[in-house]
């Protein structure tokens, strides 16, 4: 019996080595097995903060596009109201030249039918004294215009006037206005009759 436990023991001996040495091993093999683990769980926090980090600066970078974008839109539609303004500018500019050019054209206008007709004529014909003057309201200036409604009362008439330096000058120029339905005629002799109001 004695051989028999002897053996039993030295058999139990062997399978508490073995139990050891299994337990030593799987403990190995389960520290390495979770030092792997532990090394991925490492790995993957850090590619998690990356990504979150990469999230945030792509935040960020979206953000500033947008804060970028506001203000260029800010921008575009200030440069869009001056555009407006200055169209609307250029318009008027353009509107201001055509009533110029217009009244430059009409200039004479108020002194009757076909007064450019009556000027030119009178600028091709031969006078014996001075080309007659006229119409006499193109020699008028007046300086305050508070005076403009009387003295168009009283003057208005003269205003469309021709004034001739030799007597021999005015059936011809008489002719010329009946042509233009144009009828005053004055006959200033040997002076040349610019008037001024001041």
């Amino acid at each position: 019996m004695n051989s028999s436990l002897t053996a039993l023991n030295k058999s139990i001996k062997q399978y508490d080595e073995k139990i050891a040495e299994e337990a030593r091993r799987l403990e190995a093999h389960t520290q390495a097995k979770r030092e792997e683990i532990n090394r991925r769980l490492d790995a993957a926090k850090e590619a998690v903060a990356e990504a979150d980090r990469r999230h945030k600066d792509v935040i960020d970078q979206n953000r500033n596009k947008l804060l970028e974008r506001d203000e260029i839109k800010l921008k575009g539609l200030a440069a869009e109201g001056k555009k407006q303004q200055h169209q609307e500018r250029i318009t008027e500019c353009q509107t201001m030249i055509s009533k110029c050019k217009e009244q430059e054209k009409n200039s004479l206008a108020p002194y009757g039918h076909d007064i450019k007709g009556v000027l030119q004529s009178i600028s091709k014909i031969q006078w014996h004294g001075n080309p007659p003057i006229g119409p006499l309201g193109l020699y008028v200036k007046l300086k305050d215009q508070k005076w403009a409604p009387l003295l168009r009362a009283q003057l208005g008439s003269l205003m469309t006037s021709f004034a001739c330096t030799d007597a021999r000058d005015r059936p011809q120029l008489k002719k010329i206005l009946d042509q233009s339905k144009k009828y005053l005629c004055l006959f200033v002799p040997f002076v040349r009759m610019i008037l001024i109001i001041y």
